[in-house]
């Protein structure tokens, strides 16, 4: 069976057409050209000299060495030579088509320069033209007598023939009134189709050998490629090579993505493993070129659809055994047990014995005895290396500890020990193995008298073969220890019990200290403790008693004069000011904020009854008052010591200022977040405010301050200066040189000896990786693995998703990924049980293929959000977590992260967290867990996530990010309590961050207003980006006011509802408490009730005059009568009725303020619901789709899809991007240090 691709215009192709022979299978790639008339240069190029040289860069093929093309004197244009007599007998294709064959052919530009066919010229629509002998396509002679010399173009497209298994590929090339197929070259062009057809003739060996492969399997990179070394290259007579197939994998690849939008195959080509190998190992681009098919949008019309889940039967979780050892007890209802399992092997309990290293009596002192220097513990040797237990008295627990060396006192007989931790003593409390021990970088002297134990310890080092150890049988995992022998231990991994992160002791730790009295503990603490002090480098000079240097080291950061650090916020309000011309104190000046602390109003109570109501809190939730400010931020002039005091190390700076510090500034809200003004302000501090090192740029020495700024952190410029003293903003032209100077970077073997030195700098980069094959499991929309992707992290290979419409916004977003459309319980089971492709003939990814995974297994059963946590529903979804571990278990990947909501923590009395490390331990992972706030990362909106990150043996275990924004105290605690034990992250921005808060103006202010229930998907912006984040938002694609604009509907509600929200007032805490107690007449004639008071409320008295509070007999402490309920009343008579024992009900039909951030996003928002605040702040309508987006950090080019309530619970249940890129970057820098040597036993 044939097939054609045709241009655009074309007809549909009927299948009598397709069964006609006479025309070659073909597939193009390039885009055809739209059609103009014909008309050629040909006259032009007659008319150049024969044997010009450009001595410029031509205009059409860019070069500076050109060819002129060789034209037939006899050559005429083309509609002359298709009216020969001698190509009468014309022979179309299907489309009636002129074919003829054409000879001794070169390709040229306008210019006459001849130029390859591939050399993207076409694609920047460049008009070539092609000259040559034209015979009719019967005629395969190669004599040039007995053919037509013309002119023909402008070439429209080219294309590729036979890929059915002819002996050659065929190159043809369209113009308006014919086909070509390009036989032979013209002696002087055939250099010019060396490489064409070198790629034009493995992309025909791949994709034949790949439709071969089609009907009995999939395409392996392994079964492509020996293919391919075996064939021919006829471009050169040798055989093909693996570098030739990497050299050119994007032109085979683009071939393939072509081949597949023929559509002639319902499994595509570019699904196999083979373009994913290829992909991964060229670093090739997935070809977009192929058209998308992109499914219909429902009706607005169409919202909900109504799910019965009391008949639902709910798949089993599927797991490994190792998987399901660990959590089969929690979740014994929905394990997939076999059926030939007792129900007591169901049941039974989680073994949490803490088989204690010392239950026997330690009354009796040990017997210490010295022969020839050696110790001797009840005539056991003690050597070094040798782990013992010691108890001081019966009411201490016992500590265990490895010796590492001896030593004498005056008195007494004592030993170092590196301390280790029993398993029950970690987080993992009851889950804990009873046989292991974790080591701690801790360590303390001993009495020798005091061992009462000599114990076996053995370290567990990770098989070689660690990573195929996915899915193995129980009996199968080589066990440390003689299980039967209680006495026996393991360890390792490291703990650290004030982060609570599990790890790999470092190799160097693990290597013996030269000499005596050595502890690999000691000197890291002892290196860590200097650290903290301040330790001046490079002396300069001494002037009257005081020392000058031009570098400090504190904390491991090298510091050095021309050097911009952070400072605690208001350090400028304390220090000593250095330059000040007149004596005078110097006033600092606070962060403007829009604080809504106006004078109390005077209400009318019988119009507005439940204002009083707001007097009876504190702080609006999603107010910035109590929002810190972000750092200060200075550059370092001087560094000194006074000789008296040398230990202090104090530093005159320059002091830079924000945006949001300067009154005078009226746009402050709309100047870049990372904006400075450079000041001549100099203050004399002392390092102890320092906070970190930032990079600073004149705006002169970068062309972007958008890109430049997002390349690497902590990164600021400014372009104008701040006078205090005269209230004035100095322009840019009149900024002194050392001002413009600042943000020269220095480059390798750059010399700028005109640049002083202080102001040269290194601004480091996010470093960049090979990026990750990832598998995101759970994926929605893919929030978590956009974000990894944007730090260059991951290429979302594959993806689950059971949810149909969201997994389309998945694929929408990620034309290049799998994305699997089922139940992840059903292809992990697939997966394990050896199969390849799912029922759709998706590839499954196979072992070794993953290097990443992430996921969020769905929370409805214990999110702090979700009314309903109970049924068989809620648990099937809480059983996922068992699934997504399994996964891990079984892929076994380099890197995962996993995420849930904040309560994910405490559920179950923190009993699945505790399961969920016990279960990544055992496997020989490395992990720690967190909680992060999506607001510290850029997004208007408080969304605490529990994060778990895990690396594999011999990878390094990433730290989490650094706070990069202030956000709200009250939102702001991010300590984890499981027992009577605090865990925290390693983030030591604690009480600040280099920028200020996000808020909602930053997101939403430029988006164009609409109305109550606006259903246009697609409109126009009508502005430019006004603020920072919506620049980051809307770039590249979007930065214009014509640009279309996407999803900023809204849901459309009812006329009460919108009465209501047309009634709150417009300003910062607005809400239900705020609407008046009248008669409203609704858009469809009716009139609203008047909600009426008839009882006494004997927690908030009486009005004013007297007015009743109650609007049910229970506000006076009677049971409630339903009898009292009002329907249809501005006011919900619900939110009186149960006000008071829900604080007020604060927030409920409540505005957002411009200058506040949101409430976690949730997946349907309504002004009743228990969020609350989801009103415009000016606008009388809910919050859009497009907004949610924006406040969760997407950018305006990410597509949701379906029905508008679909997208909101794809943006709800989605993690921020910016927080995934955050982690992403943090995973990076983990990988960019982890060790080359994985494996290496040193004890």
């Amino acid at each position: 069976m044939e097939s054609i691709i045709s241009n655009e215009n074309s007809a549909m192709i009927t299948e009598d057409e397709q069964d006609l022979e006479s025309t070659p299978k073909r597939v193009k790639y390039t885009l055809r050209h739209t059609k103009k008339p014909c008309s050629t240069p040909a006259d032009d190029v007659k008319n150049k000299t024969s044997h010009f040289q450009s001595k410029i860069c031509c205009e059409f093929c860019h070069k500076t060495i050109t060819e002129d093309v060789f034209i037939p004197s006899d050559a005429k244009p083309e509609c002359i030579v298709l009216a020969n007599e001698a190509l009468a007998n014309i022979f179309t294709d299907n489309f009636n088509i002129i074919q003829h064959n054409l000879i001794n052919y070169s390709i040229y530009d306008e210019n006459g320069h001849m130029c390859s066919i591939d050399s993207g010229m076409m694609e920047r629509n460049v008009k070539l033209f092609i000259t040559g002998y034209v015979k009719p396509i019967y005629n395969h002679s190669l004599n040039i007598e007995d053919g037509i010399a013309g002119i023909a173009g402008p070439i429209l497209e080219w294309w590729l023939s036979s890929y059915d298994g002819g002996t050659q590929a065929l190159i043809g090339i369209n113009t308006e009134f014919a086909d070509y197929l390009l036989i032979e070259p013209h002696p002087n062009y055939k250099k010019y189709m060396t490489s064409v057809i070198e790629k034009i003739n493995l992309s025909k060996i791949v994709i034949e050998k790949m439709l071969d492969n089609h009907e009995s399997d999939d395409s392996t990179y392994e079964d492509i490629l020996n293919y391919v070394v075996t064939s021919i290259n006829p471009a050169t007579g040798n055989k093909f090579s693996e570098e030739e197939l990497i050299a050119h994998a994007q032109f085979v690849l683009d071939q393939v993505t072509d081949y597949d939008s023929t559509g002639m195959y319902d499994f595509p080509l570019s699904e196999t493993q083979f373009v994913e190998t290829l992909t991964e190992l060229s670093g090739a681009a997935k070809s977009v070129n192929a058209p998308t098919r992109r499914l219909g949008r429902l009706g607005q019309g169409i919202t909900c659809i109504k799910t019965d889940f009391s008949q639902r039967k709910f798949s089993k979780a599927t797991t490994t055994e190792l998987v399901k050892d660990v959590f089969e007890n929690v979740f014994a209802a929905q394990l997939d047990i076999d059926d030939n399992q007792s129900e007591e092997t169901m049941n039974k309990l989680v073994k949490t014995v803490f088989d204690y290293v010392c239950d026997e009596n330690f009354s009796n002192l040990s017997d210490i005895n010295y022969v020839e220097d050696q110790v001797m513990w009840n005539d056991q040797k003690l050597c070094e290396k040798m782990f013992v237990v010691v108890k001081k008295n019966i009411s201490k627990i016992p500590l265990i500890g490895r010796i590492e060396y001896f030593f004498q006192t005056t008195f007494k007989n004592k030993a170092h020990i590196q301390l280790f931790m029993h398993s029950y003593e970690t987080v993992l409390g009851e889950t804990a193995d009873p046989q292991e021990i974790f080591a701690l970088k801790k360590c303390t002297n001993i009495d020798i008298k005091n061992v009462v134990k000599i114990i076996d310890v053995v370290q567990k080092i990770p098989s070689k073969n660690w990573f195929q150890l996915g899915n193995s049988k129980l009996q199968d995992l080589l066990e440390p220890i003689n299980r039967k022998n209680k006495k026996s231990f393991f360890y390792q991994l490291q703990y650290d019990d004030i982060y609570g992160r599990f790890e790999y002791p470092q190799l160097e730790e693990l290597i013996t200290g030269i000499g005596d009295e050595y502890c690999s503990n000691c000197e890291v603490i002892d290196l860590e403790n200097k650290s903290k002090e301040p330790e001046v480098l490079e002396f300069i000079e001494e002037e009257n008693g005081i020392s000058y240097f031009y570098k400090f080291k504190l904390l491991n950061e090298e510091y050095k004069i021309g050097n911009f650090i952070y400072l605690q916020p208001g350090i400028f309000s304390m220090a000593d000011r250095s330059n000040m011309i007149e004596e005078e104190q110097f006033e600092y000046t606070e962060t403007i904020k829009n604080i809504s602390n106006q004078e109390q109003k005077i209400i009318d109570e019988t119009v507005y009854p439940e204002y009083y109501r707001k007097t009876l809190e504190n702080t609006m939730r999603g107010s910035n008052e109590t929002t810190p400010d972000p750092f200060d931020i200075a550059e370092i002039l001087a560094i000194y010591f006074i000789a008296h005091d040398n230990k202090k190390v104090k530093l005159i700076v320059r002091r830079m200022y924000r945006a949001q510090q300067i009154l005078l500034e009226d746009c402050a809200r709309n100047a870049d977040m990372n904006m400075l003004f450079w000041s001549e302000e100099e203050f004399r501090i002392t390092c102890e405010y320092i906070c970190g090192k930032c990079y600073v740029s004149c705006g002169t020495n970068i062309r972007d301050p958008l890109v430049w700024s997002s390349l690497g952190p902590d990164r600021f410029y400014f372009t104008k200066q701040y006078d205090s003293l005269t209230d004035s903003i100095v322009p840019e032209y009149k900024l002194p040189c050392e001002a413009k100077l600042i943000g020269k970077e220095v480059y390798v073997n750059y010399n700028y000896k005109y640049v002083d030195e202080d102001k040269l700098q290194y601004i480091p980069s996010y470093k960049k990786i090979k990026p990750l094959r990832g598998l995101d499991i759970f994926a929605g929309c893919g929030g978590l693995s956009k974000g990894l992707e944007d730090s260059g992290l991951v290429i979302s290979n594959w993806a689950i998703e059971c949810d149909e419409i969201a997994a389309e916004a998945f694929k929408l977003n990620n034309p290049g990924s799998t994305v699997f459309v089922e139940d992840c319980n059903h292809l992990l089971k697939l997966a394990m049980s050896g199969e390849k492709t799912n029922s759709k003939n998706q590839n499954i990814p196979q072992k070794g293929e993953v290097d990443f995974i992430c996921g969020g297994p769905p929370c409805q059963g214990f999110s702090g959000m979700n009314r309903f946590n109970s049924g068989q529903y809620s648990l099937f979804k809480n059983s996922l977590i068992v699934s997504f571990l399994s996964y891990i278990d079984f892929y076994r990947p380099k890197y995962f992260v996993m995420e849930n909501v904040r309560n994910f923590v405490s559920f179950k009395r923190s009993m699945v967290l505790k399961l969920t490390l016990r279960c990544i331990t055992r496997m020989g992972y490395q992990c720690t867990f967190g909680i992060l706030q999506a607001g510290n990362f850029g997004v208007p909106q408080t969304r605490r996530r529990l994060i778990i990150m895990a690396a594999a043996p011999g990878e390094t275990l990433p730290l989490y990010p650094e706070p990069i924004h202030v956000f709200n105290r009250r939102s702001s605690s991010l300590t984890i309590q499981i027992g009577d034990k605090k865990f925290k992250t390693n983030c030591k921005y604690e009480e600040s961050a280099p920028m200020r808060t996000v808020t909602v103006y930053d997101a939403w202010s430029d988006l164009p207003e609409i109305p109550n229930g606006a259903n246009e998907e697609d409109i126009i912006y009508k502005s430019k980006p006004i603020t920072h984040l919506q620049k980051l938002l809307r770039y590249p694609d979007n930065r214009y006011a014509e640009s279309i604009l996407s999803d900023h509907i809204c849901k459309d509600m009812s006329p009460l509802v919108q009465a209501r929200m047309e009634l709150i007032p417009v300003g910062e805490g607005s809400d239900w408490r705020d609407l008046p107690n009248s008669k409203v007449k609704l858009p469809d004639g009716s009139y609203t009730n008047k909600l009426l008071y008839t009882h006494h409320d004997i927690k908030n008295g009486y009005g004013p005059n007297g007015e009743l509070r109650g609007v049910c007999q229970c506000a006076s402490g009677e049971k409630c009568d339903p009898q009292d309920r009002q329907n249809n009343t501005i006011i919900p008579w619900c939110l009186p009725h149960t006000g008071n024992r829900h604080n007020n009900w604060a927030g409920l039909y409540g505005r957002l303020a411009w200058s506040g951030f949101c409430s976690t996003t949730i997946t349907n928002p309504e002004p009743m619901g228990k969020q609350g605040r989801v009103l415009h702040p000016e606008q009388h309508r809910v919050v859009s789709v497009r907004e949610c987006a924006r406040s969760q950090g997407f950018k305006d080019s990410f597509i949701f899809n379906g029905p508008i309530l679909n997208k909101h619970r794809q943006i709800g249940n989605a993690v921020p991007p910016p927080m995934g890129t955050a982690i992403g970057h943090e995973i990076i820098k983990a990988i960019d240090k982890s060790p080359r040597y994985i494996y290496r036993q040193f004890l």
